[in-house]
C-alpha cells in the first residue's frame, strides 16, 4: 500500500450515512475514496439493525409540520429544527431511492407500502425492510454497497483514520492505519465523517450489534474533537425497552403486579411512548420494586404486526430489559452537513443537532440517509470548487510519533470493560453529580493510562480504548452539566425538567487540551 492517496472527497466510515453520501458525491461527478474500520456491508450497526424506516407524508393525516412537532416533543425541544425539516424534505425520495436501489419494503396486496405507528409517531410513518427469515435483519447496506461500486467509488477496508489533518481551518486529509499496520496520509479536498456512534459505550447492548466487527467506539467524535469542532447534545445516551415489543408487535408490558405499566406512565400512547419513556418506567418499575416487567405473548400477535423479526411463540413470557442503543449527539452541523471546519461535513451518528434528547423510532435510518445525501453533495460541491489544501509535515510527523508512544503493559480489552462498567453503574439511565463527577475521574485516569502504559501491539485496539474512553468522558461532562431531566438524559438530584435548559450543551477542545463547556441555543 502506498503511504499517501489523493482523492476529492474522503469518507470515512462504512453504514447508511457513509454509502449515501459516497454515493452521491460520485454521482455529482467527484473522485470519492469511502474508508471503513471494517468492511462494508458487515461493520457498524447499519447492516444489522434495519427494522423501521420512518418517512413523513406517507399517512393522510399526516404534514410537514405535525413531523417536526413530533420530531421536536420526543427530543424535548433540543432538536435544531431546520435539520428536521431536511429530513421531512428528503425522506420519501429516500425511500423510494432505496427501493429501487434493491432494498425490498415489506408491501400490502395490492403493492404499496405497508405503513405502522411506532414509538413516538402520531401517526402512520413506518416502513419496513423485508427480513431474511428466521428473525434476520434486513441488510440494507449490501445494495448500497453495489451502488458505490457501481457509481465508481474506491473503497478502503479494514482501515482506521485516527486523525483529521488541517490546513489552518480547512480539513486537508487524514492520517490512517491499515490493516496490516501500515501508517498513510490521505489528501482529500473534503471530508465526510460518518464512521458511526458510540454502541460499545455501555455494558448491555442490543443483540444487533454485540458482534466484535460491528463496533463502533467514538472514533467520529474523538476525530471531531482533535479536529477543533464543537460537539452538542453529547449527555442525551438512548436507551431502549428489549426487546422493543410493544411499538413493534403491539405488547403490553407488565409488571409483578399484574399491572400494564404504561397506562401510569403514558396512558395516551401506551407502549407506542417515546423511547425516554419506555426506559425510565422499566427501569423505575425494577428499580422501586415492582419487577421483572414482561410481556405475555398473545396468539397470532407476532403474525398481526407483519414484523420482520421475532420468533416468539404464543403464551411465551418474555423479559423487558432495558439495553444501550445510541448516543444522540455529536458534531454541530448546519443545514448543509457543515462543520465548524473548512470542508469537513458530519452524517449519520456522527453529527449531533438533528436528534437532541431522544429519536422517534424508524427515524435513525431517516436521518442517516438524509444527512448522508446532503453532506455527500456538499462535499462533492466543495471539491469541485477548490484544490488540495497542502498537509503539513509536521502534523504527520506528531500522529506518528503518538501513535508510536506510550507503549506499556495495560490490556486494552481489560480497559475498555472498565470503562463500560463506569458508564453504565455511574451515567446510564439516570446520574447523579457524585456518580458523574468520580466517573470522570475515573476516565480521565483510564485516558491517561491509554496514552502512557498500553499495549500498543495492536494500533486499532488502542485508538478503540483512547476514543471510547473519550467518548465516556465527553458523556459524562455534558451529563455533569445539564442539571435537570429531559428526554433521554435522567438526574436523580435534578428530576425535573427545567426550561431554561432548552438549549444545547457544547463540548470543545480547550486550550490545554481539557473540553471546554458552554451552551448555545437550539436553531427554530
Amino acid at each position: 500500500m502506498a503511504d499517501h492517496r489523493t482523492t476529492d472527497v474522503l469518507v470515512i466510515g462504512g453504514g447508511s450515512a457513509a454509502t449515501r453520501a459516497a454515493i452521491e458525491a460520485a454521482e455529482a461527478g467527484a473522485k470519492v475514496l469511502l474508508v471503513d474500520k471494517g468492511e462494508v456491508g458487515e461493520s457498524g450497526s447499519s447492516p444489522h439493525a434495519l427494522v423501521g424506516f420512518s418517512v413523513p407524508l406517507l399517512d393522510e393525516a399526516d404534514s410537514p409540520e405535525l413531523f417536526i412537532e413530533d420530531w421536536a416533543s420526543a427530543s424535548g425541544g433540543i432538536c435544531d429544527r431546520d435539520l428536521v425539516a431536511r429530513c421531512a424534505e428528503h425522506g420519501r425520495s429516500l425511500a423510494e431511492d432505496m427501493e429501487k436501489r434493491g432494498v425490498p419494503f415489506i408491501d400490502n396486496p395490492d403493492g404499496s407500502w405497508f405503513i405502522s405507528k411506532r414509538a413516538g409517531h402520531s401517526v402512520r410513518r413506518t416502513i419496513m425492510a423485508k427480513g431474511l427469515g428466521n428473525g434476520v435483519h434486513a441488510n440494507a447496506i449490501a445494495p448500497m454497497r453495489a451502488a458505490m461500486a457501481k457509481a465508481g467509488v474506491e473503497l478502503l477496508e479494514n482501515t482506521m483514520v485516527t486523525r483529521l489533518l488541517l490546513d489552518g481551518n480547512r480539513v486537508a486529509g487524514a492520517y490512517a492505519v491499515g490493516s496490516d499496520g501500515e501508517q498513510f496520509t490521505i489528501a482529500a479536498k473534503s471530508v465526510v465523517l460518518a464512521a458511526g456512534g458510540v454502541n460499545r459505550l455501555y455494558t448491555i447492548l442490543c443483540e444487533e450489534v454485540v458482534d466484535h466487527g460491528s463496533r463502533t467506539t467514538g472514533d467520529s467524535y474523538a476525530l471531531a474533537f482533535h479536529a477543533g469542532v464543537p460537539l452538542i447534545d453529547m449527555e442525551f445516551t438512548q436507551f431502549r425497552d428489549s426487546p422493543p415489543a410493544g411499538p413493534i408487535f403491539g405488547a403490553a408490558y407488565v409488571n409483578a403486579l399484574g399491572e400494564r405499566i404504561m397506562e401510569k406512565y403514558d396512558p395516551e400512547n401506551l407502549e407506542c411512548a417515546p423511547r425516554y419513556m419506555m426506559a425510565r418506567a422499566v427501569y423505575t418499575e425494577n428499580f422501586e420494586g415492582r419487577g421483572p416487567v414482561v410481556w405475555n405473548v398473545e396468539e397470532g400477535q407476532i403474525a398481526r404486526s407483519r414484523a420482520p423479526v421475532g420468533t416468539y411463540q404464543a403464551g411465551e413470557v418474555v423479559p423487558i430489559t432495558l439495553m444501550f442503543q445510541r448516543l444522540m449527539g455529536g458534531a454541530r452541523i448546519d443545514s448543509d452537513a457543515a462543520t465548524g471546519v473548512e470542508g469537513l461535513y458530519a452524517a449519520g451518528e456522527a453529527s449531533g443537532g438533528i436528534h437532541g434528547g431522544d429519536r422517534m423510532q424508524g427515524c435513525g435510518f431517516l436521518e442517516t440517509q438524509t444527512f448522508g445525501r446532503i453532506a455527500g453533495r456538499s462535499a462533492a460541491a466543495y471539491a469541485q470548487g477548490h484544490a488540495l489544501a497542502p498537509i503539513d509535515p509536521a502534523s504527520v510527523e506528531r500522529e506518528r510519533v503518538r501513535l508510536a508512544s506510550g507503549a506499556g503493559k495495560a490490556d486494552p480489552a481489560a480497559l475498555f470493560e472498565r470503562i463500560h462498567t463506569i458508564m453504565w453503574n455511574q451515567a446510564g439511565v439516570v446520574s447523579n453529580r457524585e456518580q458523574l463527577t468520580d466517573a470522570i475521574e475515573k476516565l480521565r485516569e483510564i485516558r491517561r493510562i491509554a496514552d502512557s502504559d498500553m499495549d500498543i501491539s495492536d494500533l486499532v485496539a488502542a485508538e478503540d480504548v483512547r476514543n471510547l474512553a473519550l467518548a465516556g468522558e465527553l458523556v459524562a461532562t455534558a451529563k455533569l452539566a445539564r442539571e435537570e431531566t429531559r428526554s433521554g438524559h435522567g438526574r436523580t438530584d435534578f428530576p425535573e425538567a427545567d426550561e431554561n435548559w432548552v438549549r444545547h450543551v457544547r463540548l470543545a477542545q480547550g486550550g490545554d487540551g481539557g473540553i471546554a463547556i458552554d451552551t448555545i441555543p437550539v436553531h427554530a
